[in-house]
């Protein structure tokens, strides 16, 4: 049986268009004037307001332009990384709504003959907007006595490398040589991590070539 495809595919919906919108008439702005910058009409425009139905990125680029960066304020997560050499601590703020994250663990044998899964590595991926992507690449720290540290926040005991931003292709290119190259010991994780990242890009509304498509009809 021959795959279905899908030749026009549904423009990527912006999830906080309802916060956007109220942005934009806190700032001043009529409904109507929305509508004209959006070029859409002002009864959709009530309903974003009303958060009934979401815009396009595309439709909400005008509003995107100038109040995106206080929508982003408002998303963003802190990290930190310690060099080996010189113990410098660097600390980093990637804003962005994490739209991946998997930790990787390995079993290790605790008391009485025990199994404990412990994370041992971590990937997170930030969505910066317009199809830009930045990944955090997780290490958990060790103290000098070679035990993991702990910590009741989690981000803590994570020593963090940041990526330079990458567009959806490089993105898919990048998770795919970080399963081949940093997933060695995780044969399971290594195998499904190509997978499991597709389906988040999926599920958060990205189109990905090579992809096959069944789609519905109502």
């Amino acid at each position: 049986m021959e795959a279905a495809t899908n030749p026009k595919k549904n423009k990527r919906k912006f999830k906080q268009t309802k916060q956007l919108v109220r942005l934009a008439i806190n700032e001043g702005w009529k409904q109507s004037e929305i509508a004209t910058a959006c070029r859409s009409h002002q009864s959709i425009v009530s309903d974003w307001y009303k958060g009934i139905k979401q815009g396009t990125e595309e439709a909400l680029m005008p509003l995107l332009e100038i109040y995106g960066h206080k929508l982003r304020r408002n998303s963003f997560r802190a990290y930190w990384s310690v060099s080996l050499k010189t113990k410098e601590r660097v600390y980093y703020k990637v804003e962005g709504n994490v739209i991946f994250s998997q930790a990787f663990c390995f079993t290790r044998v605790a008391s009485h003959k025990k199994y404990k899964q412990l994370p041992m590595n971590k990937l997170v991926i930030h969505h910066q907007g317009k199809s830009r992507f930045r990944a955090v690449l997780q290490s958990r720290f060790k103290l000098p006595t070679d035990h993991e540290l702990e910590s009741t926040i989690e981000d803590s005991f994570w020593n963090s490398e940041i990526t330079s931003q990458l567009d959806l292709p490089g993105l898919l290119n990048f998770i795919e040589q970080y399963s081949e190259k940093n997933l060695k010991d995780y044969p399971c994780d290594a195998n499904t991590l190509p997978f499991i990242a597709r389906q988040a890009l999926l599920n958060h509304g990205f189109d990905i070539e090579g992809v096959v498509e069944y789609p519905a009809f109502w």
